[in-house]
């Protein structure tokens, strides 16, 4: 009975002992992972902060120092390249829950979590505290994003503890290999716009247009009776985020977005020409391009993303043209019976995938 008396009191003395080396641990579970993304949200959306981070895919290293800075209402950003040649971005917009490519190219997918896309994105992944961390010498808090199904990937996302700013993203494969990473090295928080370098810059500052072309609003449905290809399958949860007619004969572009996961569909008829059916992945991000023949004309259609290539394949097979291009029409009002030759095709604002 000695004997036992004494285990016990071994075991109360190491569960004491774990709570006081750990009680920051416990502390940041009572902190739900819903708590901190609405956190990581508005912490991008109210700081001011500078900082160099890096990305990294598939063996390449980009190192950026990034600017940020929030006035009445408008983000004023810097960022510099500061490998290879030399490389400026400066960037202002009003628009703060607009998310555009550049900014999940560079700054990691999950830059796109928000308030507001938890609670459908919470149908599609798993979202799981994983305990505490040390990035760029801030306290952080782990989040592991698993995704439910084969059709999306999962994430590994560090949020500051003080101030909640997302300091470091990976991006998981299904065998849990990271495709790509994001992370700060080092980051300075607070400053006014002076003092961050803005004042003297003020006049070279553009604004970004806010166009559906180049803008995502993960959180919302874009409807459009104005496309002529229809998806005959399409991942569960995925819907259209921008929609881009580029002329009457089929070509155009349309965005797709989960509420984290994005995948662009391109259509055109000069890529059929030039460029073979492909298949291949830079990092996480996969390109297929399949070719499809009507009316005897051929269109090359173009799926881009950070999905699995298995994913982008049956996207790209599922593609069709739900009504084929109308003839021109002669200048008189009075219909032709027979289809005259079609006019030339607008030019394209951005016929390029991402990279």
């Amino acid at each position: 009975m000695v004997f036992l008396s004494f285990v016990k009191k071994i075991k109360v003395a190491a569960l004491i002992a774990a709570v006081l080396l750990h009680g920051p641990l416990f502390a940041a579970q009572m902190e739900s992972a819903h708590d901190l993304i609405s956190k990581m949200a508005k912490a991008s959306r109210e700081l001011n902060y500078q900082g160099l981070f890096t990305y990294e895919y598939r063996g390449n290293l980009t190192s950026v120092k990034l600017t940020h800075a929030v006035q009445d209402g408008q983000i004023y950003e810097r960022m510099q390249h500061m490998d290879g040649v030399q490389r400026n971005a400066l960037r202002r917009t009003d628009n703060v829950d607009c998310l555009r490519t550049g900014d999940m190219l560079l700054r990691g997918s999950a830059y796109r979590l928000n308030d507001q896309s938890y609670a459908r994105l919470e149908d599609f992944y798993e979202f799981h505290i994983k305990g505490q961390g040390r990035i760029a010498n801030r306290q952080v808090v782990m989040i592991h994003v698993l995704p439910k199904d084969k059709h999306r990937y999962g994430y590994v996302v560090a949020i500051d503890k003080e101030s909640g700013l997302l300091l470091q993203s990976v991006l998981m494969s299904h065998t849990g290999k990271p495709l790509e990473r994001f992370q700060f090295v080092d980051i300075q928080i607070g400053g006014s716009m002076a003092e961050l370098g803005f004042d003297s810059e003020a006049s070279d500052f553009s604004d970004v247009a806010l166009d559906q072309g180049n803008c995502i609003d993960s959180n919302s449905q874009i409807t459009t009776s104005a496309s002529r290809w229809s998806t005959q399958w399409m991942p569960p949860g995925f819907v259209m985020a921008s929609h881009k007619l580029v002329d009457n004969q089929g070509q155009e572009s349309m965005m797709f977005t989960d509420g984290l996961a994005v995948f662009s569909v391109f259509i055109d008829i000069d890529k059929a020409r030039s460029l073979p059916a492909i298949e291949a992945n830079l990092g996480a991000t996969v390109a297929v391009l399949t070719k499809a023949e009507i009316n005897n004309q051929e269109y090359a259609i173009c799926v881009v993303g950070e999905i699995p290539r298995a994913t982008a394949s049956q996207i790209a097979s599922a593609i069709s043209m739900s009504s084929p291009p109308p003839p021109s029409s002669p200048a008189s009002s009075s219909p032709s019976p027979s289809p005259s030759p079609s006019p030339s095709p607008s030019p394209l604002t951005s016929k390029s995938p991402l990279p």
